[in-house]
Order: structure tokens, then C-alpha cells, then sequence
């Protein structure tokens, strides 16, 4: 399942998609599959991952009268999809960059998803297709959540960590020391089913620590003279009781994190 728009532009426009195809190529984390003529945008980060594809022309005539049959707009043969079933983040970070697109080519969007207009290319108000596929996509994770049996983490956890992998690697490149800025690791307890989080700890690295349920700690050691490399999890009260008064609160935009020097 999936919410797509197709991009269009008014007939008086010099825009064409030559120009659209290699204005998508040097835009950051997408991918371009020349063979398919598809744009996959993925952020290794925080997994968010959208598509923009180049369809063919249709020339059957009744797709034609469907897709090509409008006084002032010409169908620019791309769309724009991203799944439902996915956290809300998934729109924060996409529908942003689809903005963009439509301010810089001056776009318009046929949105078959529309409640109220949905079979004409127009211009939206900002935030308005951020929050209609917001909607549809709650409402499709309530439908479906007993068949998908999707696993589920909290909002607010949810879009605390995407915020923090967004930004992580801008952080990490802002440092002048050498400070690891730990990155979020999510997995679930076949014990009681719940999901928690964690991130890694190198041995010997000062780090910025993010709120988080356990801390991976790697420990290297000599044994019968061979080297031994071993991992494991600490909860973060064990962390806190015996090392807490070590760490200092680091001031960022994104509140809550800790740094050990």
C-alpha cells in the first residue's frame, strides 16, 4: 500500500524532464537506477526511504484521457510514492525534500489521494500532504495492525531517535575532539516481547551518549595467549550508578544527551 503523486506542470512552462531526470541526480541520499529510470531516496541513518519514478508516456487512450487531459497542465511522466505502515517520522523527513522539488520546478501535483480534489494538478498549502498521508497512515496501522502484527515503539521514543539519527553525523562532524557520537541500535526481548534500545560503546573512546535502555560494551583481553573480543549488555541504571558522576549533559538542539571525556 502506498501514496503516490504525480507531477505536472503548467503548459506555458519551459520545464522539461531532461531537466526534472538530472535535477534528481544530484540531490543528497538518492539513488539513481539508470536501467528503470528510478530515484530511491534512502537514509542509511534513520531508514527512511521514499521513490521517484519516470513512467513511460501512456498512449492508451482512455489512461490518456485519465492522465493527459487538462486545458492548462502537462503530465511530467514522474511520481512520488512511499509506503503506509511506517512510523511518522517517515514523513517528516520526506515530505520536506518533496517540497523542495515542487518549489524549485515549480511543480504541480495531481494528488489521487485528495478528499477534495483529486482529479486535478494543483499547488498545496504547506504541511497539507505531510499531514493527509499522516492520517491515511494511522488509520491503515489500526486496520491492519492484527494482520500485519506489526512490532510498535512508542511515539515519542520514536521520534526522539529519528531525530537523533537524522542529526548524529552533522554532530559527530561538528566535534574538534575525538568524541564517538553513539548511534541507536533497537531490538526486541523474546522474553517479554518488548522493544529497547541500545548503542554501542568502543573500548577506550570518550562518546556522547544518547537516552537509551542498555549500553554494548566491547571488552578485548588476553587469554592463553590469544586475543579474546567480547560483547555484552549493561543497563543504563548500572551505567548511571557507577559511572554517572563521570558524565557531563551536553548542550545541543536535541536535548537529553550525555558526554563521558
Amino acid at each position: 500500500m502506498s501514496y503516490d503523486l504525480y507531477f505536472y506542470k503548467r503548459k506555458s512552462s519551459n520545464l522539461t524532464e531532461e531537466y526534472v531526470k538530472n535535477y534528481l541526480i544530484l540531490l543528497d541520499n538518492f539513488i539513481f537506477y539508470e536501467n528503470s529510470i528510478q530515484w530511491d531516496y534512502h537514509n542509511k541513518e534513520t531508514g527512511v526511504y521514499f521513490g521517484i519514478d519516470w513512467n513511460d508516456p501512456n498512449i492508451d487512450i482512455e489512461e490518456t484521457e485519465i492522465w493527459n487531459n487538462f486545458e492548462d497542465f502537462e503530465n511530467l511522466n514522474f511520481s512520488f510514492t512511499i509506503n503506509f505502515i511506517r512510523p511518522d517520522y517517515f514523513a517528516y523527513e520526506s515530505f520536506p525534500i518533496l517540497d523542495k522539488i515542487i518549489s524549485d520546478l515549480n511543480l504541480y501535483i495531481l494528488n489521487p489521494q485528495d478528499e477534495i480534489n483529486p482529479d486535478h494538478p494543483q499547488k498545496f498549502e504547506k504541511g497539507y500532504l505531510v499531514n493527509q498521508w499522516i492520517n491515511h497512515n494511522e488509520k491503515l496501522i489500526v486496520t491492519n495492525l492484527d494482520e500485519f502484527q506489526v512490532d510498535f515503539y512508542s511515539k515519542e521514543k520514536s521520534d526522539y531517535i529519528w531525530n537523533y539519527q537524522f542529526f548524529r553525523n552533522q554532530l559527530q562532524e561538528s566535534l574538534v575532539e575525538d568524541i564517538f557520537v553513539a548511534g541507536y541500535l533497537l531490538f526486541k526481548n523474546d522474553t517479554d516481547g518488548k522493544i529497547y534500545s541500545a548503542c554501542v560503546w568502543p573500548n577506550h573512546i570518550p562518546l556522547i551518549l544518547p537516552p537509551v535502555d542498555f549500553v554494548i560494551i566491547k571488552k578485548e583481553y588476553k587469554k592463553f595467549f590469544r586475543i579474546i573480543n567480547e560483547s555484552g549488555f549493561v543497563s543504563i541504571q548500572q551505567i548511571e550508578n557507577k559511572l554517572g558522576k563521570y558524565f557531563d549533559d551536553f548542550d545541543y538542539k536535541i536535548p537529553g544527551l550525555k558526554i563521558l571525556y
